[in-house]
């Protein structure tokens, strides 16, 4: 796909595109107010009740659909106060706010954007590999850390993943990241310590491995299947 493929794809995509650049950049800039917040009221949230837990996570399966709050920043901040109990909370909330965002993109693309790329070979082996092995690629697009949650929500919604392997893909991808997240949150000993927690050496080990997996794995399922899409469509 050339420049003028790129810009016409953009053109007809404008809201998709505009929804994915907000949903990426919004969790960059709560994470320090919650932060914040969450240190001032310290005590406060130390003292919750189980039903104040739930109402957190249910109100958080929310914010985290729409980018209002990261990820990986929750399960960092929940493994701070409740330790590892933090994923009975956290698994959940994560799965309904990965299918909250997957089907608010449906509902604003509208199919728009497969209608779009018909025409380039490239971009339909792409999407025609993620029909082909959607459980691995949700899986190894959700273990990445360094991949914004909505934003890998939107490519996958994009590319009309089947909901099944969506939302297992989902589950199989985040249970590494989010178990690193949690155990490092309940390892602070202040909350505002949360804003160095890629600092830690053994931390960035971890997230360097799994970042690095998942591209293996995404580059090895992707070069083989495009490979062999474009050759067929030559033999045609």
């Amino acid at each position: 796909m050339n420049i003028k493929g790129i810009k016409e794809v953009f053109q007809k995509n404008k809201s998709s595109f505009s929804v994915g650049g907000g949903l990426s950049i919004l969790p960059l800039l709560t994470s320090s107010t919650i932060a914040t917040l969450g240190y001032t009221y310290q005590d406060y949230i130390s003292s919750f009740t189980v039903n104040e837990w739930i109402v957190f996570f249910i109100i958080s399966s929310f914010t985290m659909a729409l980018a209002l709050t990261p990820t990986t920043f929750m399960a960092l901040f929940t493994g701070y106060f409740l330790g590892w109990n933090a994923l009975y909370g956290m698994v959940p909330a994560y799965m309904i706010a990965a299918l909250l965002c997957y089907f608010i993109v449906r509902w604003i693309d509208q199919g728009r954007f497969n209608d779009s790329i018909q025409k380039y070979p490239i971009a339909n082996a792409i999407i025609n590999t993620v029909h082909e092995s959607p459980l691995k690629i949700v899986a190894f697009t959700k273990l990445s850390p360094i991949l914004p949650f909505a934003l890998s929500n939107l490519l996958l919604a994009w590319a009309k993943t089947p909901i099944q392997q969506f939302l297992l893909g989902s589950l199989i991808g985040m249970l590494p990241r989010t178990l690193v997240s949690v155990w490092f949150g309940k390892s602070l000993e202040n909350l505002q310590d949360i804003s160095n927690s890629g600092s830690n050496s053994i931390t960035q080990m971890i997230v360097g491995g799994l970042v690095v997996l998942s591209i293996a794995g995404l580059g090895q399922i992707f070069s083989k299947s495009i490979k062999k899409q474009l050759e067929q469509n030559k033999s045609h």
